[in-house]
């Protein structure tokens, strides 16, 4: 009977959490490898079913959680399949891997952040989390995220800026004094 109930709760989840995990995976995975990595978190979420939180917000954030899991597992996998590939093509005394875009919009900007700056920022600017959300999702206080978000945002700023250095309008720049400059 315990069965049928976790696989009935397992079953409403998944309906109620389906499209914000796909989103969130769509936002930071190659299109093609979405379906296996939302596969793969719910695959993971029914192994450890009897660990999500009781409460649905709080199991959708766990979701999010296995998701950032998932997602650096397939990362790590893909860097070593890159090394791999690059040893291959140095064997055959090909030219090196080509260099990433100095494009100025946010994505290259964004891709420019060491991977946690760029986490903290698209949980919170992207996917639209409150401070407790995205505490819960990375596993954190929230007064740590308050700290990430701040200097990510500090990281982030001087890449959005035009090359002659005038400051352009951007979601982070006020125009007004920060604390240091005061």
């Amino acid at each position: 009977m315990a069965s049928d109930e976790e696989a009935d709760r397992f079953d409403r989840l998944f309906r109620a959490t389906y499209r914000r995990v796909t989103a969130y995976c769509v936002r930071r995975t190659d299109p093609t490898a979405v379906h296996d990595v939302v596969s793969e978190v719910y695959a993971v979420a029914w192994r450890r079913r009897r660990d999500l939180p009781d409460e649905d917000h709080g199991a959708a954030l766990w979701l999010l959680g296995v998701a950032r899991n998932v997602l650096a597992n397939q990362a790590r996998a893909q860097r070593r399949w890159f090394r791999l590939l690059r040893r291959a093509a140095e064997r055959a005394d090909r030219g090196p891997a080509a260099q990433p875009s100095n494009d100025p919009d946010i994505g290259a900007a964004l891709a420019e952040l060491a991977p946690a700056d760029r986490e903290v920022l698209l949980l919170a600017y992207w996917d639209d989390l409150a401070h407790a959300d995205i505490a819960t999702v990375l596993g954190i206080s929230p007064g740590a995220v308050s700290t990430r978000l701040h200097r990510a945002r500090e990281r982030l700023r001087p890449r959005l800026a035009p090359q002659g250095g005038e400051s352009r309008d951007t979601p982070y720049s006020t125009g007004e004094l920060t604390h240091a400059q005061r």
